[in-house]
């Protein structure tokens, strides 16, 4: 042995030998996670971002590394990945899947290059279907996804069936319906089983209850499962009873786990909405919503049992315990984005029902994407939207919404559940004298109530909409089949005998026949069955019909009174301001550009009261012009939010 073989490394050889290994290091990283910068390979090699990227410069100028599709890529990752001690390799598997888990954003290009590196980890697979269904047309993606599945021991049917299953709980149905389309045709009785229950779940979302009932008939009961609760509701939704019933037999009681609990309670809770007047339904829907609860996101939910029972709820008057329900379910984040958007758009009509306006349309803004609604969701946010105009009396948002709505219309699906919606958008078309559709629609509907025998826990609410539309158009021969509905069955629901009743009074009303008494009676009934803004609305119409000063006030006194519930009557004025309370309610209304009979309908006082207000606010600002006092109480409000 030569004296220069035990001599120790000099310095610069030490030091030459370590920035070859930071150089391999950092090429071993690029081939295998395709980072976006030297701060990201920063993070991870916890070496300086400033050497990183002088280090990154002289590779890329070598053409030793280069930069396509927003990532750092190495000319030559797969020589460097073969040649990779195993455990180096592992390691930065661990470190980069610890990223992914921990939530943090993965690009597509680090993924595929974590599969052609050779990791086949659980949580890369998942990441990949996630990707897989953001981008259903990345090609190295699908085959990334199909390789790791493969070295899973996955085969090409398991890897449509975990990519479907993903979409279905983000509430993508079409990219279900594709996915599934064709595992139906060819797949096992097991694999059918699996992707059936998926597809039926996307066509229950989609309101197209035929075709999921279809699909549930061929898994068949040996193998449905528990899914057999979702067929229950997909049988009352279309109004099959006879099916609901055969499901609900196939579903049997015995249950180990919440999950299974959350959906017998469902199943026999919409079995008795149809039964009666639903007594005790309200109640198995709320102890499903506490079952499923606790599951939060990771259930699936082809119908959400909280919004179910909010509209059996608000059929039963009884909207405040529909907005607890609700509560509870975007609380628990039941149902996930999907859940979100139905339990917001429901909330949102609890609280419009409520005469809670501004509450209902700031819920409604809480909605995300709302161009991606399904047909049934959009349905229900443009009745919203032309409901909240009504109810403000604002005729041009009320008309856009309505055009969008009847245009929406045509071709859609419509079931059991949607009666609430189509009520409001008969009173809509009603008031703007193109009821045509609507009445084509609401026919249509009414068919699925009439084959389950008019369960009234459905149906009041539709047939109390139905009575406001013939007022509203004038009508009388529309208003009949809508009051037959309501009183024969005030014997068995309490809401339905108060909605009758009401009917009467309010025709009564309009025929001037109607005394304070009977006006009375009906308005409180109607608010305490959380009809806040009708009952207003009632005893304000009978102010205006009644010629006597002092029943007029006294009436008017009764609307205000009842109106306290109501929430979004605006800001409380500042005592700075020249405006009194009841000045600036007004002052609002004018500079949004309504008519005084217009504002008298919603504050429940005269025209002539309006004028009277108007005529002292421009006193009091010293307005020349009825455009100087518009400008003038602008500037007011405008200070005031």
């Amino acid at each position: 042995m030569s004296s220069q073989d035990t001599l120790p490394k000099s310095h610069f050889a030490q030091r030459t030998e370590d920035r070859e290994q930071e150089v391999d290091t950092l090429l071993m990283h690029i081939a295998v996670s395709c980072p976006c910068d030297a701060a990201e390979l920063s993070r991870r090699i916890t070496r300086a971002k400033a050497a990183i990227h002088e280090d990154l410069t002289q590779l890329m100028a070598s053409g030793d590394v280069y930069f396509h599709d927003g990532a750092l890529r190495a000319a030559a990752a797969s020589r460097i990945i073969a040649s990779a001690p195993a455990e180096q390799l592992r390691e930065i598997h661990d470190q980069i899947l610890a990223e992914i888990e921990s939530g943090a954003a993965s690009r597509t290009a680090t993924l595929v290059a974590l599969a052609e590196s050779g990791c086949t980890d659980e949580a890369l697979l998942r990441a990949l279907i996630e990707a897989v269904s953001e981008h259903p047309e990345d090609a190295l993606a699908i085959g990334a996804l199909t390789t790791v599945a493969r070295a899973r021991g996955n085969c090409d049917e398991d890897v449509r069936v975990m990519t479907a299953t993903h979409a279905a709980y983000r509430g993508q149905t079409e990219q279900v319906l594709s996915l599934t389309d064709g595992l139906l045709a060819t797949a096992s009785p097991e694999v059918f089983a699996e992707a059936g229950a998926l597809a039926a779940a996307a066509l229950i979302q989609s309101n197209r209850l035929e075709r999921a009932l279809a699909v549930y008939r061929r898994i068949g009961a040996e193998r449905i499962g528990f899914n057999a609760a979702w067929a229950v509701v997909a049988a009352i939704g279309k109004g099959d009873l006879a099916a609901a019933r055969h499901w609900r037999s196939v579903l049997g009681n015995d249950t180990l786990t919440n999950h299974e609990s959350g959906l017998v309670d469902l199943a026999d809770g919409i079995l008795n909405t149809v039964s009666g007047n639903g007594d005790g339904a309200l109640e198995l829907l709320a102890r499903s919503v506490s079952a499923l609860a606790p599951l939060g996101e990771h259930v699936l939910l082809p119908e959400s049992p909280a919004a179910l029972a909010a509209i059996v709820a608000i059929g039963r008057g009884d909207p405040a315990t529909a907005q607890t329900l609700l509560d509870r379910a975007l609380k628990a984040n039941l149902g996930g984005a999907w859940g979100r958007t139905r339990h917001l758009l429901l909330s949102s009509w609890s609280q419009m029902v409520q005469g809670q306006v501004d509450a209902a349309e700031a819920t409604l803004a809480k909605l995300q994407a709302v161009e991606n609604l399904s047909d049934r969701d959009r349905l229900f946010h443009l009745c919203l939207l032309a409901g909240i105009a009504r109810r403000r009396t604002d005729l041009t948002a009320m008309r856009d919404a309505w055009q969008a709505l009847r245009g929406h219309t045509f071709g859609i699906s419509l079931t059991l559940f949607d009666l609430l919606p189509l009520g409001e958008m008969m009173v809509v078309a009603a008031r703007l004298r193109d009821s045509e559709r609507a009445e084509e629609l609401a026919l249509r509907a009414q068919s699925v109530a009439t084959g389950l025998h008019e369960p009234i826990v459905w149906t009041a609410p539709f047939h109390w909409s139905g009575v406001q539309a013939a007022f509203q158009a004038n009508a009388p021969a529309t208003l009949i089949p809508h009051a037959n509905a309501l009183v024969a069955a005030r014997q068995t629901s309490t809401y339905a005998a108060t909605l009758a009743s009401a009917g009467q009074t309010w025709l009564q009303v309009l025929r001037r026949e109607a005394n304070f008494e009977s006006v009375a009676m009906s308005a409180k009934a109607l608010a305490e069955h959380g009809q806040v803004w009708d009952a207003a609305r009632l005893a304000g119409q009978a102010a205006l019909q009644e010629p006597e000063r002092e029943g007029a006030l006294s009436l008017m006194q009764l609307a205000r009174e009842i109106n306290k519930a109501q929430t979004g009557n605006g800001a409380t004025p500042r005592q700075t301001t020249q405006l009194t309370s009841r000045e600036l309610e007004v002052a609002r209304l004018v500079t949004e550009g309504h008519g005084y009979r217009a504002i008298g309908e919603q504050l429940f006082i005269s025209p002539k009261t309006v004028e009277h207000h108007v005529a002292r606010m421009r006193n009091r600002l010293g307005a020349a012009s009825r455009g100087e006092l518009l400008a003038k109480l602008q500037e007011i409000i405008a200070e005031l939010e």
